[in-house]
């Protein structure tokens, strides 16, 4: 028995050694696996914040949506195909950098040129917080620039090159402090180094591209000491004092983080994304204007033998045809393509599940289903989230465009359709103007007050009528030679009023046309020393007599081989000056201007609202201190209505003759008090609101929690802006701090009228209403010319104007006329505040623009009313808009502006010149 004992003793005591080794042995393995998995956390990371950002790029686009079995697709093909190391941190970073590149390439393709730097921007911007290099709120403050500021600018600018926005930008960069080490203000210095360094950031601030220039002052060598965050601080310096370089700024920060493939162009095969596509993976085509992959993929399928590739165009009763198509063909593995399926969205959904669930039958590994549609919010999901999206754009440029036109609708056939010596030089001006008109898009209400879309229709129809139009005139002669018997005037209004015209909806368009057809159309164009376009532009270099200037023409090839055309086509600028469209070299600040905008408001939309981390404050706290700031200092005073009534009965009329309510602007003063009231009693309100809702006192409604969204990005709240019907009911300005600088100077200027009488000049911006003002001073204009009869038998025969016989006259004044010290007009009124956009008033008349200016200020401008209709050709009607949206609702009137000697007022037209009452 003690023996017994003793062996069994000795077996437990094996037993519980074997178990603690083991045990011991687990909690050893385990360990080991918690650090090599902690290795490989970077990979986690960044596969969450790239992840993260596809879903916060889809808030941009509804098409833009994509899944997370895609997404899990990709992270685990990185892992596989990343180069292997053996050294496990080499490891990790061949993962995070494919992994990084190959979703960029997958988004990439699927996302529309204009969202591209946007995305990778988001996907830095993310990079960097997460590995608290910067904090979001140094991306708060890139992204609202100025209005990060809780008030207005209290120090005059030291330089005129800087413009009054740019300076606000700097005072905001000054005051704000990135995550240093030290964690202050690192531009705390820069406005003074601006006035220390005048003359160095002024030439830096005047160069086309201060990008690549050392910075002013200390900041260069400064920045460049910031390993991690000096690209960041570059960036935001640039944002803030060139805002029109900020998207190729971006473009340099994206290169500097990831490196210099993620800027350089890409291209994706169409064969590339048909080996990665499969039998139930198909590819959907996003498309746009002008654009269409159906060659493209006719050209492919005869590569792969797969040709010919049916075609349904989708539309009403076609999912019928569609689907009989697609069960034809699926099981003998031919392609279908399925064209403008956004008409035909239900069937979309059926095929969706057909393809998730194996319904169609027998299907075949070579079968493929090309889908082409175009944008729209009401796209099935599911197939967003299964297919491989692609977009499809018409290429960029004046040479670009030429070069698609005399590659696939000009060929040498139709060259030789007419033998007439003007025929081919009519096609070639065709599609010169058919591409001008195109791109002059680009620049926004600048190029044109409605963004056309003009397209390939247009031009066949306008090469259709030309070709008519010179058959019928062989055909009625013997012999014509030259451009005899050429009717221009018939030609320009076919092609501008009726081939293109249809489109156009606005006056200010039409006319713009019509310059360019004058311009193309006429007899001489077709002479071999003419020129469709001739300028000069600035080399950059400087010589003993001044600057350099190379002369640009574009001419009308003198030939009748298509090769030729082709090879003048490729011999063209890449890059297009804005001249070529007639518009000022400093148009294209206001394209990159308008660029930049657009990406930083996209980003601004779609990116979190998120609070503060660590000690810095919350969105609630940011937001209830500007509140009780714009309570205490920037909300005027209400206007009482009975108050209102009786001082509007003792204010007189023009030239002290009528008195009291019934005076057409004393109507207009009344009308325009009562709007600023509602305005004022609703912003009043909805401040109230927010601090009772951050308190906890009220309920926080949706109403609320937008105007603290809008408030925390120094936007306007909405409701400020337009009612529950969407019709404005205030101005439409950007920043909240410019948006109550505004408040606050209407109720100035409403406020003394209604207390001192009749402003000396009257702010025009300054009216929610600027057309009913001008249409009160008409009628009082109108009220004082009474004819007095020409002889005592026709006393009965005397009057007073027709208001429908009226028009308006202007006169700009002196740049040194002062409206305070001159006599109050007889008639009419003094107006001030306008903004000249395109051009400036020299001596004057028209003229130019200096360095790097887009705009100026217009002189005091006179207005009246005259009954002589009689319009001066020889002057510009210059129209005046309320803001830079140049459409009907906004157009004011227009005034008469003298033009030079050297440029007439087709010149201003194509310039794009307008008066404006508010700059964005």
């Amino acid at each position: 028995e003690i023996y017994t004992e003793q062996i069994i003793g000795s077996v437990r005591c094996v037993q519980e050694t074997g178990i603690n080794a083991e045990y011991m042995g687990a909690e050893v393995k385990e360990k080991e696996i918690k650090e090599k998995r902690e290795h490989y956390r970077p990979v986690a990371t960044r596969g969450s914040v790239l992840y993260f950002c596809i879903i916060e790029v889809s808030l941009v686009s509804w098409m833009y949506n994509s899944s997370l079995k895609q997404f899990l697709d990709l992270f685990d093909y990185s892992i596989n195909n990343s180069e292997k190391a053996t050294v496990t941190q080499k490891r990790v970073e061949n993962i995070t950098k494919y992994l990084t590149y190959h979703v960029y390439r997958y988004v990439n393709r699927g996302l529309f040129e204009k969202d591209k730097t946007t995305f990778l921007l988001m996907v830095c911007f993310k990079i960097l917080t997460t590995a608290q290099i910067i904090s979001n709120n140094d991306v708060s403050l890139f992204l609202k620039g100025r209005k990060a500021l809780t008030a207005e600018p209290d120090r005059q600018k030291p330089l005129k090159e800087l413009d009054d926005n740019c300076w606000a930008n700097v005072l905001a960069l000054s005051r704000h402090s990135f995550v240093t080490e030290s964690n202050i203000c690192f531009f705390k210095d820069l406005p003074d180094s601006l006035s220390r360094f005048q003359n160095d950031w002024a030439k830096w601030i005047m160069r086309t591209d201060p990008e690549n220039a050392p910075i002013p002052g200390d900041y260069q060598e400064r920045i460049t000491n910031e390993k991690d965050l000096g690209p960041f601080l570059k960036l935001c310096l640039l944002r803030c004092i060139k805002e029109d370089r900020t998207l190729i700024a971006s473009k340099m920060f994206i290169k500097d983080n990831l490196g210099k493939e993620f800027t350089d162009p890409v291209t994706d095969s169409l064969e590339s994304i048909w080996l990665e596509s499969t039998p139930t993976k198909p590819v959907l085509f996003l498309l746009s204007a002008g654009a269409d992959p159906t060659s493209s993929i006719d050209d492919l399928a005869k590569k792969k033998k797969k040709s010919p590739v049916e075609k349904v165009s989708m539309g009403e009763g076609q999912e019928k045809v569609a689907d009989e198509v697609i069960k034809k063909l699926s099981p003998i593995g031919g392609w279908v393509i399925l064209q403008n399926c956004h008409l035909g969205l239900k069937f979309m959904e059926d095929l969706e599940s057909q393809l998730a669930e194996n319904r169609l039958p027998d299907v075949h590994e070579d079968f493929r289903l090309w889908i082409t549609t175009e944008p729209t919010t009401q796209f099935p999901l599911a197939m967003l989230q299964r297919a491989i999206k692609v977009t499809n754009e018409p290429p960029k440029g004046l040479k670009a465009g030429l070069h698609k036109t005399f590659t696939t609708i000009i060929n040498q056939d139709f060259l030789e359709k007419i033998e007439h010596s003007a025929w081919r030089s009519q096609i070639f001006t065709v599609c010169f103007l058919h591409s001008v008109v195109i791109e002059r898009r680009k620049f926004g209400p600048l190029g044109w007050c409605v963004p056309y879309e003009f397209n390939n229709s247009d031009l066949e129809a306008s090469l259709q009528f030309i070709e008519k139009y010179m058959s019928n005139l062989l055909a009625g002669t013997s012999q014509v030679s030259g451009n005899a018997g050429i009717n221009f005037e018939v030609i320009r209004y076919m092609i501008c009023q009726v081939q293109y015209g249809g489109r156009i909806t606005d006056e200010m368009d039409r006319g713009l046309f019509d310059t360019y057809g004058a311009m193309y159309f006429r007899e001489n164009i077709f002479n071999p020393e003419a020129a469709l376009v001739d300028f000069n532009v600035d080399t950059g270099i400087r010589d003993a007599k001044g600057p350099v200037k190379d002369r640009i023409r574009y001419i009308i090839p003198n030939s009748t081989e298509i090769q030729r055309y082709r090879e003048y086509v490729d011999s063209l600028p890449d890059i297009d000056s804005p001249e070529v469209f007639g518009l000022h070299p400093n148009a294209d600040i206001t394209f990159r201007l308008k660029e930049s905008n657009e990406m930083i408001d996209v980003i601004m939309e779609t990116r979190p609202k998120e609070g503060g981390t660590g000690t810095s404050k919350g969105r609630d706290e940011i937001v209830y201190e500007q509140v009780s700031d714009l309570m205490k200092s920037s909300v005027p005073a209400d206007f009482n209505e009975a108050d209102v009534l009786e001082k509007i009965k003792k204010l007189p009329g023009p030239r002290g003759i009528d008195r009291g309510p019934t005076v057409p602007l004393n109507i207009f003063l009344r009308q325009e008090i009562q709007r600023m009231q509602k305005v004022i009693g609703l912003v009043r309100k909805t401040l109230v609101d927010i601090k009772l809702a951050i308190e906890g006192q009220v309920i926080m409604t949706p109403i609320i929690l937008d105007a603290i969204n809008a408030l925390f990005d120094g936007k306007v709240p909405q409701r400020w802006v337009y009612d529950a019907s969407g019709a404005e009911i205030s101005w439409l300005i950007p920043g909240y701090l410019r948006w109550f600088s505004d408040l606050y100077k209407r109720h100035e200027q409403l406020n003394n009228w209604l207390n001192n009488s009749r402003p000396s000049s009257y702010w025009l911006g300054g009216f929610f209403n600027p057309q009913g003002f001008l249409t009160a001073v008409k009628q009082e204009v109108a009220r004082l010319k009474v004819t007095a009869p020409k002889r005592p038998q026709d006393k009965d025969k005397g009057g007073s104007w027709s208001l429908d016989e009226v028009t308006y006259k202007t006169q700009v004044k002196d740049e040194k006329f002062d409206p305070t010290k001159d006599k109050e007009p007889d008639e009419g009124v003094y107006i001030h505040g306008l903004i000249l956009e395109g051009a400036k008033l020299n001596r004057g008349a028209l003229d130019e623009l200096d360095g790097k200016e887009t705009k100026a200020k217009l002189p005091i401008l006179y207005v009246t009313a005259t009954n002589d209709k009689n319009v001066d050709k020889e002057k510009y009607q210059c129209p005046v808009y309320k803001y830079q949206r140049r459409t009907d609702k906004y157009y004011i009137f227009s005034v008469s502006l003298n033009c030079d000697a050297q440029a007439n007022a087709a010149h201003w037209k194509l310039r794009g010149v307008a008066l404006l009452c508010h700059m964005d």
